[in-house]
C-alpha cells in the first residue's frame, strides 16, 4: 500500500481527537464538520426527510394510533360506542330469552278459555191456584169429548201461560197430565226464588275452534217428610255442550257446530237467557223453537256485508223446549229431525233482519220413522234508534199414532199448533227500557183417552228492564192472561221480578 493510500485509511479507523483549546466543543454542541459531513445530499435525488418522533398524546386528523390521547369529544364517542357494544349483547340474551319463552306462549295460546254466567233473583205472584188449566167438568165446554174421554181429563187453558223466569217454568202445573214436572210448585203462592245460577264455559281450541258449556243450577224446594219419599230438590240443567269449528273461507263466514246445540228455526232462541232477554217470560211459542237438540249444524254469511244468513241441522229431536215434554236429547228412532232457516239482514238502522225456517222429522219419544212432526214460520227483529222490534209466527203439526180400533192418538199424541207474538221496547234511558208484547196461541193436544187439551189463549205483558251499570239488571212486568173461544176465563195473571247480576 503507497504512504498516501495508507494515511487515508488510518484517518478513517481512528476517530479524530476532541478539541481543545479556543475549538474545544460545549457539552451537547453538534460538530458542525460531523454535521457537515453527514448532511443529506441536496437535489432532486434527496431522500425525503424522516418523519421527527410523535410525542406522547399527538394525533393527527385520521386519528391518533391506539394508545395515544384523544379530544373529549372522541372519547365521548369511544364511550357510546362500548355502551352500545354492551346493549347489543344484552339484547341478544333478551332475544335468546325471548324465542324460548315465546315457543312455551305458542304452545300455551290454542288453548284459551271464559268462565261467565250469572245469577237470577226473584219475586213472583200468580193468581188463583198458580196453574194455567182448568179440567172441564161435566162437559161444559167441549162436550164431545163426553163417554171418550173423563171430564177431569178434558182441561182448557195452557200449562204454561203463568212463567215467571226467564227459563219458563210455571208457577205450577196443577193438573196437568201432559206436563207433571213440577219445577217451582208454589201452589198459588207468591215466593222469592232463586230462578238459577247460569254457568257459561268456553275454551279457544287453536285457530278455529272452540268449546262451550251452558247449564243452569237450579236451587229447589224439597220435602223431607214426604212419607213417600217423593221430592224435586236441587238439580242441573246442561243447556249447550258443543263443539265449534269456524274454516277460514274467503266469500262465506261459516261455522260448523256438532253437540247439543241452539236450534235453527225463529229468532226468540237467540234472546233466552236473561242478560239478553229484553223481558222476563218468554212467549207462548217459545217451546216450539226455544229448545237445544242434539246433533250437527251448519250456518253460513254471504256477500261482503254477509247479509244473508243461511243455517241447516239435522238433529235427534225437534226444537222444542224439552219442559213441553215433546224432545229428547237421545232418539229413539232412526229418522232425524232436518230443520233449516234462511234470513236477509236490510240495512235499516242496527239491521232489520227477515227470516224463514222449517223442521220436518220423525215424531219425538216414539219408536216410528213413520210418525212425523213439522213446522214453519217466519220472523222480523228491527233494532233502530233505541227502538226495539221483534215478531215471529209458526205453526207446525205432530201425526200422533194410535192402534187400529183403539182411540186417536193412542199411542203417541198428537198436537195441532200455531201461534205469534210482538214485542216492542224502547230505550227512552241510558237505563231504562219500557217493553210490551202480546202473544197468542192456539193449539189442540190429545193423547188417547189419557187427556186432551184445548188451548186458546191471547197474553198482554208491559213491563220495564233496569240496567244498573253494564253487570246488574232488573226486570219487572204483569202479564194478563185472557182465554180466548170457548174457553172460560179464570184467574191466572202472572206478576214477576227479576235481578240478575252477571258474571
Amino acid at each position: 500500500m503507497t504512504g498516501p493510500a495508507l494515511a487515508l485509511v488510518v484517518a478513517l479507523a481512528v476517530p479524530p481527537a476532541p478539541r481543545e483549546g479556543p475549538d474545544a466543543l460545549a457539552p451537547g454542541e453538534a460538530d458542525p464538520d460531523a454535521a457537515a459531513e453527514g448532511a443529506a445530499p441536496e437535489g432532486p435525488d434527496a431522500p425525503l426527510p424522516a418523519e421527527p418522533p410523535r410525542a406522547a398524546g399527538d394525533d393527527d386528523d385520521e386519528g391518533g394510533d391506539p394508545g395515544t390521547t384523544k379530544s373529549p369529544l372522541e372519547e365521548r364517542l369511544d364511550a357510546l360506542e362500548a355502551e352500545n357494544r354492551d346493549l347489543r349483547e344484552e339484547i341478544e340474551i333478551l332475544r335468546e330469552d325471548h324465542d324460548a319463552l315465546d315457543q312455551r306462549f305458542q304452545a300455551i295460546l290454542p288453548l284459551t278459555g271464559r268462565l261467565g254466567g250469572y245469577i237470577d233473583f226473584g219475586f213472583f205472584w200468580v193468581g188463583g191456584d198458580g196453574s194455567g188449566i182448568r179440567p172441564d167438568l161435566g162437559y161444559q165446554h167441549f162436550p164431545e169429548h163426553e163417554g171418550v174421554i173423563p171430564d177431569s181429563w178434558v182441561f182448557m187453558g195452557d200449562p204454561l201461560s203463568t212463567m215467571i223466569n226467564s227459563r219458563g217454568d210455571p208457577a205450577d202445573t196443577g193438573e196437568s197430565r201432559a206436563i207433571t214436572f213440577d219445577a217451582v210448585d208454589s201452589q198459588g203462592k207468591s215466593s222469592f226464588i232463586v230462578n238459577n245460577l247460569n254457568v257459561n264455559i268456553f275454551a279457544g281450541i287453536g285457530k278455529y275452534s272452540a268449546v262451550e258449556g251452558l247449564f243452569d243450577l237450579l236451587p229447589r224446594g224439597r220435602d223431607v217428610a214426604n212419607p213417600a219419599g217423593l221430592f224435586l230438590g236441587d238439580y242441573v240443567d246442561v243447556k249447550l255442550a258443543y263443539l265449534r269449528v269456524s274454516p277460514p273461507t274467503k266469500r262465506v263466514d261459516l261455522d260448523i257446530m256438532a253437540g247439543k246445540i241452539n236450534p235453527v228455526v225463529g229468532y226468540e232462541y237467540r234472546i233466552q237467557e236473561s242478560p239478553d232477554r229484553l223481558t222476563i217470560t218468554p212467549s207462548l211459542i217459545c217451546r216450539y223453537n226455544c229448545g237445544r237438540p242434539v246433533g250437527v249444524k251448519v250456518r253460513a254469511r254471504f256477500f261482503e256485508s254477509r247479509a244473508l244468513i243461511a243455517a241447516l241441522s239435522v238433529t235427534n229431536g225437534s226444537s222444542m223446549w224439552e219442559g213441553f215434554g215433546f224432545a229428547s236429547d237421545v232418539d229413539r228412532n232412526h229418522f232425524k229431525t232436518v230443520a233449516s232457516r234462511l234470513s236477509y239482514v236490510i240495512p235499516l238502522g242496527s239491521g232489520l233482519e227477515v227470516g224463514a225456517s222449517g223442521a220436518f222429522g220423525a215424531q219425538d219419544l216414539q219408536p216410528s220413522d213413520r210418525v212425523y212432526q213439522w213446522q214453519y214460520g217466519a220472523d222480523l227483529h228491527l233494532d233502530l234508534k233505541g227502538l226495539d222490534l221483534t215478531g215471529e209466527f209458526v205453526m207446525g203439526k205432530l201425526q200422533g199414532a194410535e192402534e187400529a180400533g183403539g182411540p186417536a192418538c193412542g199411542i203417541a199424541p198428537c198436537l195441532d199448533f200455531k201461534g205469534a207474538y210482538g214485542l216492542v221496547g224502547y230505550r227512552a234511558l241510558n237505563w231504562l227500557i219500557p217493553y210490551f208484547r202480546t202473544d197468542w196461541r192456539s193449539a189442540v193436544h190429545t193423547s188417547g183417552a189419557s187427556f186432551v187439551y184445548h188451548s186458546d189463549l191471547i197474553r198482554f205483558t208491559p213491563g220495564f228492564r233496569f240496567e244498573v251499570g253494564t253487570n246488574v239488571i232488573m226486570k219487572i212486568e204483569y202479564t194478563v192472561n185472557r182465554e180466548l173461544g170457548r174457553i172460560p176465563s179464570f184467574p191466572n195473571d202472572v206478576f214477576t221480578t227479576s235481578v240478575v247480576a252477571k258474571l
